[in-house]
């Protein structure tokens, strides 16, 4: 049995890096705070799930930040969770829905967002900053 080639490009696009990681720009600001810097829909997927890109940096540095944990939440009962590769990227590959999106890392302060709204078919690209507990 053959499966299309789209299919089989679908089962490996977790596994590479999103495009532009390592050359990523974000300004240096003095904040102590965790903060989304941007949250936009980038493109139009070809199924009925909807598509999240994320990446994570760290405040002082703008350095990517490897294996912080990032949780979808959908009801009570609905959770979906990755960890953040040496990118400081994940992507998600979910119902359309609204969520609630919470990132953590030991050291760093945890960032929480409700009604976060994922429709079908569309691909989104979410940065974000993690301020240090220490300052």
């Amino acid at each position: 049995m053959s499966t299309h080639p789209i299919f089989r490009l679908l089962l490996f696009l977790p596994l590479l890096p999103l495009s532009g990681h390592a050359q990523t720009s974000i300004p240096v600001q003095q904040t102590t705070e965790s903060e989304i810097l941007s949250f936009k829909s980038t493109g139009t997927a070809d199924n009925n799930r909807a598509v999240l890109h994320v990446q994570i940096f760290e405040t002082a540095t703008r350095e990517p930040i490897l294996g912080a944990t990032v949780l979808l939440r959908r009801d009570v009962d609905k959770m979906h969770g990755k960890v953040t590769n040496e990118y400081g990227a994940c992507t998600f590959f979910v119902s359309p829905a609204d969520y609630s999106f919470r990132v953590q890392m030991t050291g760093l302060k945890s960032l929480e967002q409700q009604s976060l709204v994922l429709e079908a078919g569309k691909i989104y690209e979410m940065k974000l900053v993690l301020a240090s507990t220490t300052r």
